[in-house]
């Protein structure tokens, strides 16, 4: 299934326990029906990024390597990110980043040590933080690991 184009979407930065995450939300939430008129998936953008490494965000632990073909490239002054998935995904986000001095030495840490970036997204009502979180505790996100490049 191709990534469905995004039109808009926003991201927050925040830290998870003592892990440093991107939550990047779409603007749209996606249906989209089968010719026989059937739901074929509630949710284009979620069921994209499962289809491509992505795991349902049920708790915290974040276990694991960064996924092959992820990236986060966080530009200079870490005020900038691009977030790209293996082939046949692409780019899912490119734009402004907002973070603290916490989360951004944290982020340093990882790349140093080659652990790499969570991003968390998924679908929610709203392009808040409020709404990421009531989407992140209604089990509607979704996590993947990916490698930083500076």
């Amino acid at each position: 299934m191709a990534t469905p184009e995004i039109e808009q979407a926003m991201t927050w930065t925040a830290v998870i326990g003592t892990t440093p995450v991107v939550i990047v939300l779409p603007r749209f939430r996606s249906v989209h029906i089968a010719e026989s008129g059937t739901l074929a998936t509630a949710d284009a953008w979620t069921t994209a990024l499962t289809e491509h490494g992505a795991q349902p965000m049920r708790d915290t632990d974040f276990l694991g390597d960064p996924a092959p073909g992820w990236t986060v490239t966080i530009g200079a002054g870490v005020t900038t990110v691009r977030i790209t998935g293996p082939t046949g995904l692409g780019e899912i986000y490119s734009g402004g980043l907002e973070a603290d001095m916490q989360w951004r030495e944290r982020v340093a840490g990882l790349h140093h040590i080659g652990t790499g970036l969570i991003v968390i997204s998924g679908t929610a009502d709203q392009l808040t933080p409020d709404a990421a979180l009531e989407m992140v505790e209604a089990e509607r996100a979704v996590w993947i690991r990916a490698t930083v490049l500076a």
